[in-house]
């Protein structure tokens, strides 16, 4: 099985059921990104429950698993411990959800009034121009007892304000990276709103997740939060 190079280490699997590109084409995607996905995108990855045990497998770290939603869903009902990846609202599913709030980066965030039971945390897509958005959400969604995880654009087809970033390889590709410096400037900026409900993807220097964790944390945290309830 090809392995997704960023869950080296960690208690993460990879896996994708749909085919293709994804339609919802979210600016500098690395998935869509030609041969930047570490496997074809014209494959299908759902890994075997001998490699899945022990894991906690992650549904569409590339492509969206409100794509094909029922197949998605019927794909990985075999899987004990999974949760599902989307940059769309609709939270109906039977496990834990990531939602990307702002796929549209630059724009304004729709901000529900409340979320779900099944939500992992809320990822955020950070850049150097997106600031105000980004911390009028911090707010909104630790207000709701929400967590929030930063994760921070990176660019290929174009050049950024390189005050912020740095030319350089991000897991296996090449980026415009947000630089060290920025991002610790912006998490304790953001952490003044949210406190410790808010945090990054990754770490100030790399973004393998065996040094993350977060999916992990929150994973675990909402399956009890879900039984509980």
């Amino acid at each position: 099985m090809i392995e997704n190079p960023k869950q080296i280490g960690s208690n993460i699997i990879d896996c994708k059921p749909q085919k293709g590109l994804c339609p919802n084409k979210c600016a500098e995607c690395f998935y869509n990104r030609p041969n930047a996905f570490y496997m074809s995108v014209n494959r299908t990855k759902l890994p075997t429950l001998k490699e899945a045990k022990g894991k906690i497998v992650r549904i569409n770290a590339g492509h969206d698993s409100n794509i094909e939603r029922d197949k998605v869903i019927k794909a990985t009902s075999k899987y004990e411990h999974a949760f599902f990846n989307t940059s769309i609202s609709n939270f109906n599913f039977p496990r834990p959800v990531v939602w990307t709030a702002n796929p549209k980066e630059e724009l304004p965030i729709n901000f529900p009034r409340k979320l779900p039971d099944n939500i992992m945390f809320v990822r955020l897509r950070v850049s150097s121009t997106n600031l105000m958005h980004i911390m009028q959400a911090v707010s909104h969604f630790t207000s709701l007892q929400v967590p929030v995880v930063l994760t921070f654009m990176a660019y290929y087809t174009h050049k950024p304000d390189p005050e912020y970033y740095i030319w350089q390889t991000r897991t296996i590709n090449s980026y415009w990276c947000p630089k060290p410096s920025f991002v610790h400037r912006t998490i304790q900026r953001a952490k003044l709103n949210g406190g410790r409900l808010v945090t990054i993807c990754g770490t100030l220097y790399n973004g393998k997740c065996k040094d993350c964790r977060n999916c992990e944390t929150y994973y675990w945290q909402t399956l009890k939060h879900m039984k509980e309830v």
